[in-house]
C-alpha cells in the first residue's frame, strides 16, 4: 500500500471542504502537502462547482414565483388610508385649538370670583379683629384707670381677663397685633406689680439707715388685701422672703452685731414700730435673747399669719445659727469661774426656745441641740483653747533661758560607796552628794563602743541592771529610765547626769566587784539649761488637771457640764502632742542650737509631767511621758547626726592621709585636722551653757570618737607608711589629743582635776596606742603586745598590718609578727 495520496484525492478533498466544509477522512490526505502542479486543476474544479450552485439557485427561484403586483396595490391603498387619517387628525387639532381661549376665559372668571370671596372674608375677619382689639384696648385702659385710682384688685382682675382673652383668641395668632397687645399687657402688669410693691413697702416699711421697722395700713388699704394682690400676681413668696431677709439684715443683725463681740443695739417698740438705738452697748447673752424675743413677739403680733407662719422655714433657723455662732459659742468659758454664768446662759437659751415654740414657730432645734451638747462643746472649747495656748507660748517665747537642777537618789552598795570615796582624789565627785559628804563620782573606764552615747533611749535597762547587779525600787527604775542610763543607742546621751555609781563595781581593774552589806543612798545633782517654754506648757497641763478635780467637787454637782470633767484629763495628751508637733520648727528657727534646747526642754517637761502623774495618780500620762522623752532624744539624735556628718566631711579633706608628708597633700591634711578640731571646740563652747556637764562631755566624746575612729581606720588602711609620714601622722594625732582638755570634770574644791577622756571617748585608749605604735620600734610594739595591754585595744591582724606598713621586710619583722601571733594564740 502506497504511503502517499494521489493528486486526484487531494483535489477532491479540497473541493469537498470548499463546497460542504467536510474534512478528509484519510490520514494520508491529511498528512500530504498541496502540490503547486494541481493548482490550476483545483481552480477549474471549484469554478465548475460554483456554476452548478448558481444553476440550482436559478432553478429554484423560477419554481417559487409569487404575485408582486398585488402586494404593491395593497401598499398604495394603505398609504392612501394613512393620508386620510392624518388629515382628520389635523382637523381635530384645529378644532381643539379654537376652544382654548374659551377655557382660559372660564378659568380667569373663576379665579376672580374666588379672590372677591377671599377679600370679603378677610375684610370681615379684620373688622372682627379690630373690634376685639378695640375691646381689649378698652379693657387695658380701664385697668390703668383703676390702677391710677388705687383700685388694685379691679386692675388685677382686668389684667387677668385681658391676658386670658388674648391667649384664647384665634384672631391674633402669628400677627404683629398680638405682640403689640402682649407688650401693652406686660406694661400694665409691670405697673400693677410696682403699685402693689409700693403698697407693701409702705405697709411694711424697713429703714436700714435709721434702723426701724413700721407695720401700718396705708389710706385704709389693708395688708391682707396687699397679700392677696401679691398672691394673684405670683409675687408673694418672693416678696415675703425678701422681707424676712431685710428684717434679718436691718433689725436682727444690728441686735446681734457679729462684728463687735458682746455689743448689741438696743431697741424700742412703740405701737406698730420698732426703733433701734443708734449706738451699740454692752449686753449679756440673756439681754440679747430678751431683745430678740421682743422683736419676734412684735412680728408675731403685727404681721398677718400668712407672713409670720413662714418664719419657721428660713428666719428662725437662720436666727438660731447666728445666735450660736456670734454669742453662745464665744460665751463658752475657758475658766471654771465662768461656769455659773454659762449655766445661766443655757437656762436663758432654753427659755428662748420655749418662747419661740409658744409663738407657733419651729426651726429652733439647733439651739436645743446646742444646749444638749453643752458639755461636749465646753470640752471642745477647752481643747481648742489649750492647743491655742501652746501655739501662743511657742510663738511668743523670746528664748529666755534658765538653769534647772536635776536631782536623783540612787542606792549603791558599801563597796561602791568606798570606791566613790576613794575616787575623790581624782575629782570624780563633781555633781554628786550622799548622806555623809558632798558626794563622789565614779570612774567608768570600760564603756563599750556601742554603749557610749546611747543610754538616753531606755532600750537596754534589763541588761544594765543585770551587769550592775543593783536592785532598785520601782520608782528608782522609773527615774533611771528617765535619765536614760543603761540604754544602747549611739544617738543619745546620758540624760543630764554622770554614769551610775554602780557601774564602778565592774570597771575596777577590768574585773567585777561583788556587792556586800546594805546599799546606801547617793544623791546625784546636775544643772542644765532650759527655755521658758516647758514651764509655760506645764502651766497649761496643770490647769486641766486642777480644773478636773475642782469640777468634781459638790459645788458643781448640779452643773450640766460635770460629765465633761473627766474629759479634761485627756487634754494633757493633746497639749503635749501639740508641743511635739510644732516645737521642732520653732526651736530650729528661733534658737541657736535649738535641737539641744529642745532635748533639754523635752526631758525636763517629761520629768515634771511624771511628777504630776504621780501626784494625781494619772497613769494614762505614762505613754505621753515616754513619747515626750523619745521626742527629746530624737532631737538630740538629729543634732548629733548633723554634727557627726560635719566632722566626717571636714576629715574627708585629708583624703585618707595618703602622702601626708608631701605638699600639697600635707597642707590639705593640716587644714582638715585643724578644721575638725576647731569645729569640735566650737561645738563644745556652743553646747556648754546648754547641756549638763556630763551630757556635754558625753556628746563631745561621741564627736571625738567619730573623728578618731575615722582617723584610725584611714591610718590602718595605709599600705605603706614611711618615716616622714609616720612623724606627720603622730603630729596630727597629737593635735587631736589636745582635745583632752575638754574632758576635765567639774570640781567643788581646788583639788587637781584629771581628764576623763577615756570615760567619754570609747576608743580613746586605742587612739593613744596607735600614736605609740606610729613612733615606737619593733621591740617596743612587741613589748606592748606581750607585756602591756595593747592586745586589749587592737586585734593581732590590726597590729600586724601596722607593722607591715611601718617596717620594711626583715628577719626582725617576721620574728616580731610571729611572736605577736603566738602570744595571741596563747591567751
Amino acid at each position: 500500500m502506497s504511503g502517499k495520496a494521489s493528486e486526484q484525492e487531494i483535489s477532491q478533498s479540497v473541493l469537498d471542504f470548499v463546497k460542504d466544509g467536510a474534512y478528509p477522512d484519510s490520514e494520508l490526505i491529511v498528512a500530504s502537502g498541496f502540490p503547486i502542479s494541481i493548482l490550476s486543476k483545483e481552480l477549474e474544479l471549484i469554478s465548475k462547482a460554483r456554476e452548478q450552485v448558481e444553476a440550482e439557485i436559478s432553478f429554484l427561484s423560477r419554481e417559487n414565483n409569487f404575485d408582486a403586483d398585488g402586494w404593491i396595490s395593497q401598499a398604495k391603498q394603505l398609504h392612501a388610508d394613512i393620508e386620510r387619517s392624518r388629515v382628520t387628525a389635523r382637523e381635530i387639532v384645529e378644532q381643539h385649538e379654537k376652544t382654548n381661549p374659551l377655557q382660559l376665559r372660564v378659568e380667569d372668571a373663576s379665579a376672580k370670583v374666588d379672590l372677591i370671596e377671599t377679600e370679603i372674608a378677610f375684610n370681615q375677619a379684620v373688622a372682627s379683629a379690630l373690634k376685639e382689639v378695640q375691646s381689649l384696648c378698652g379693657q387695658l385702659d380701664e385697668g390703668r384707670t383703676a390702677l391710677d385710682e388705687g383700685r388694685i384688685m379691679p386692675a388685677i382682675e382686668i389684667l387677668e381677663a385681658t391676658e386670658q382673652a388674648i391667649t384664647q383668641s384665634s384672631h391674633f395668632s402669628n400677627t404683629n397685633v398680638l405682640h403689640i397687645l402682649l407688650e401693652s399687657v406686660a406694661g400694665l402688669r409691670k405697673d400693677v406689680m410696682e403699685a402693689v410693691r409700693n403698697r407693701w413697702n409702705k405697709q411694711l416699711n424697713i429703714d436700714k439707715t435709721e434702723g426701724k421697722m413700721v407695720v401700718s395700713d396705708n389710706d385704709g388699704d389693708s395688708l391682707e388685701e396687699t397679700i392677696v394682690a401679691l398672691t394673684r400676681l405670683q409675687m408673694f413668696s418672693a416678696t415675703r422672703d425678701l422681707f424676712q431677709k431685710d428684717a434679718m439684715s436691718s433689725i436682727v443683725d444690728p441686735i446681734l452685731l457679729p462684728a463687735v463681740p458682746e455689743y448689741s443695739h438696743g431697741l424700742r417698740i412703740s405701737g406698730s414700730s420698732i426703733h433701734l438705738e443708734p449706738q451699740p452697748s454692752t449686753a449679756s447673752v440673756s439681754e440679747l435673747l430678751d431683745r430678740i424675743v421682743n422683736v419676734l413677739g412684735f412680728m408675731r403680733q403685727s404681721l398677718p399669719p400668712s407672713i409670720a407662719d413662714s418664719f419657721s422655714d428660713i428666719f428662725i433657723p437662720n436666727l438660731s445659727s447666728k445666735i450660736i455662732e456670734f454669742w453662745l459659742s464665744p460665751a463658752i468659758p475657758t475658766e471654771l469661774e465662768g461656769l455659773k454664768q454659762f449655766e445661766e446662759n443655757l437656762d436663758h437659751v432654753l427659755e428662748f426656745t420655749k418662747t419661740v415654740e409658744n409663738y407657733g414657730w419651729h426651726g429652733q432645734e439647733e439651739l436645743v441641740s446646742w444646749i444638749n451638747h453643752a458639755p461636749r462643746l465646753w470640752l471642745a472649747r477647752r481643747r481648742v483653747d489649750s492647743l491655742d495656748q501652746v501655739r501662743k507660748i511657742l510663738a511668743a517665747s523670746q528664748g529666755i533661758t534658765e538653769q534647772v537642777e536635776r536631782v536623783e537618789v540612787e542606792k549603791v552598795s558599801e563597796s561602791d560607796g568606798a570606791l566613790l570615796e576613794n575616787a575623790t582624789s581624782d575629782d570624780w565627785d563633781a555633781g554628786w552628794d550622799d548622806d555623809n559628804d558632798d558626794g563622789s563620782k565614779e570612774k567608768q573606764a570600760g564603756i563599750k563602743e556601742d554603749e557610749e552615747d546611747v543610754s538616753a533611749w531606755g532600750l537596754d535597762d534589763d541588761t544594765e541592771e543585770h551587769n550592775t547587779q543593783v536592785k532598785q525600787t520601782t520608782d528608782d527604775d522609773d527615774e533611771g529610765d528617765a535619765w536614760g542610763w543603761g540604754d544602747d543607742d549611739e544617738e543619745q546621751p546620758t540624760d543630764n547626769s554622770q554614769p551610775k555609781a554602780s557601774v564602778a563595781t565592774k570597771t575596777v581593774n577590768g574585773k567585777g566587784a561583788a556587792q556586800h552589806a546594805s546599799p546606801r543612798e547617793v544623791i546625784l545633782r546636775e544643772k542644765y539649761t532650759i527655755t521658758d517654754i516647758p514651764n509655760s506648757i506645764l502651766g497649761v497641763v496643770r490647769q486641766q488637771v486642777k480644773d478636773s478635780e475642782v469640777i468634781s467637787q459638790p459645788v458643781h454637782s448640779h452643773s450640766r457640764i460635770i460629765s465633761s470633767g473627766t474629759g479634761l484629763l485627756a487634754l494633757p495628751t493633746l497639749i503635749l502632742a501639740m508641743f511635739k508637733a510644732t516645737a521642732s520648727t520653732f526651736y530650729g528657727l528661733k534658737l541657736s542650737s535649738g535641737q539641744m534646747y529642745l532635748y533639754n526642754d523635752s526631758l525636763y517637761l517629761a520629768d515634771q509631767v511624771r511628777n504630776i502623774m504621780e501626784e494625781h495618780q494619772l497613769t494614762r500620762l505614762q505613754t505621753d511621758i515616754d513619747a515626750l522623752e523619745k521626742f527629746g532624744k530624737f532631737a538630740y539624735s538629729k543634732e548629733m547626726q548633723t554634727q557627726r556628718t560635719i566632722v566626717t566631711d571636714l576629715l574627708d579633706g585629708a583624703q585618707g592621709f595618703s602622702q601626708c608628708s608631701e605638699q600639697p597633700f600635707l597642707g590639705e591634711c593640716e587644714n582638715a585636722i585643724g578644721a575638725t578640731v576647731d569645729r569640735i571646740r566650737d561645738v563644745f563652747r556652743e553646747w556648754q551653757p546648754i547641756l549638763s556637764h556630763s551630757a556635754l562631755l558625753q556628746s563631745i566624746g561621741s564627736l571625738v570618737s567619730t573623728m578618731i575612729s575615722k582617723i584610725i581606720i584611714e591610718i590602718e588602711d595605709l599600705g605603706d607608711i614611711s618615716e616622714p609620714q609616720s612623724q606627720r601622722l603622730v603630729s596630727f594625732c597629737n593635735q587631736v589629743t589636745q582635745l583632752e582638755d575638754l574632758f576635765i570634770p567639774e570640781a567643788l574644791d581646788n583639788t587637781e582635776r584629771l581628764p576623763m577622756t577615756a570615760v567619754y571617748v570609747r576608743n580613746w585608749l586605742k587612739f593613744q596606742y596607735l600614736v605609740n605604735i606610729l613612733e615606737s620600734s619593733l621591740a617596743d610594739i612587741k613589748f606592748l603586745w606581750v607585756e602591756g595591754e595593747l592586745r586589749l585595744e587592737f586585734s593581732p591582724e590590726e597590729v600586724v598590718d601596722l607593722i607591715e606598713a611601718l617596717f620594711a621586710e626583715s628577719d626582725y619583722r617576721r620574728k616580731a609578727i610571729a611572736d605577736i601571733r603566738r602570744a595571741s594564740r596563747g591567751q
